[in-house]
């Protein structure tokens, strides 16, 4: 292996542990972002030329490490109380389904995304939607109309820990027992590690996520909604600060690489002068 080989195999380290600081610092970016999930950087060696073994066989030589993939970490955060009926949170595993709407129908061309950001609202066509206007889903894959936000029929809203939501009408004349207005549905897949972020608190189904299954709360195990709360990210932020240090220090280390490989060709070129 040359000496040029040593400054190449040091720039790989930089390059690796350069991405890997960037997703330390993108989760130490997201400690306040509701429904985050932390991710982690998995190293992977790179092999070159074939070398000759004590045994008949080879083995390859060394070429230095690259990132080889990124691995989410889908633990539960922390439940965040809030003052707002409609904002939700998932305790246990599974995600809430939201599409886009147009003219306040869904999009029948458009993608379905998947959440745990329980930050909800009605909008001025009564749907219940998330912050980006994408509407929540039901068990059945439709949106779930609430009220007329103009004229209003119910008051007193809230959601169950089986995600059934219930309105109190506002004219005695319909009853004064709390009235069933939909029921949020709950999806799950066999790999929930391989679904693709997308940004906004979104992710997509990937290759290896494996196909949806949405259902209703109640009919999963040791899952409930807990109401007037949202998932906080589950950023450790102690857990970020020691690895932007190691990082950090691995990161030099491959620097004092590239440095000894540039003194020993420096070596190599003055003994030819």
């Amino acid at each position: 292996m040359s000496v040029n080989s040593t400054m190449y195999i040091g720039t790989t380290g930089l390059t690796s542990f350069a991405q890997a600081l960037s997703m330390t610092a993108d989760n130490v970016a997201n400690a306040n972002t509701t429904g985050f999930k932390a991710s982690h950087a998995c190293f992977g060696d790179m092999v070159s030329s074939y070398l000759t073994t004590q045994g008949i066989d080879t083995d390859r030589a060394g070429a230095g490490s690259a990132i080889i993939g990124v691995a989410t970490n889908f633990a539960q955060g922390s439940l965040s109380t809030t003052e707002t009926w409609s904002d939700i949170a998932i305790n246990g595993d599974g995600f809430f389904a939201v599409h886009k709407l147009i003219d306040g129908a869904l999009d029948d061309t458009a993608q379905t995304y998947y959440t745990r950001d329980g930050g909800f609202h009605v909008n001025d066509e009564g749907l219940l939607v998330n912050n980006q206007g994408l509407a929540v889903l039901d068990s059945e894959g439709a949106a779930i109309p609430i009220d007329d936000p103009a004229t209003p029929v119910y008051y007193n809203y809230n959601i169950d820990s089986d995600g059934q939501i219930w309105g109190t009408p506002i004219d005695p004349a319909g009853g004064t027992a709390p009235q069933s207005l939909g029921l949020i549905g709950l999806s799950t897949f066999p790999n929930q590690d391989g679904l693709i972020r997308q940004g906004a608190n979104l992710y997509l189904p990937g290759p290896e996520s494996g196909n949806v299954v949405t259902t209703t709360v109640a009919a999963k195990a040791n899952v409930s909604i807990v109401d007037c709360s949202v998932e906080a990210s589950n950023v450790d932020l102690a857990t970020e600060m020691v690895n932007m240090i190691i990082y950090q220090a691995d990161y030099n280390a491959n620097s004092k690489s590239i440095t000894t490989g540039s003194t020993m060709l420096d070596t190599v070129i003055n003994m030819v002068r």
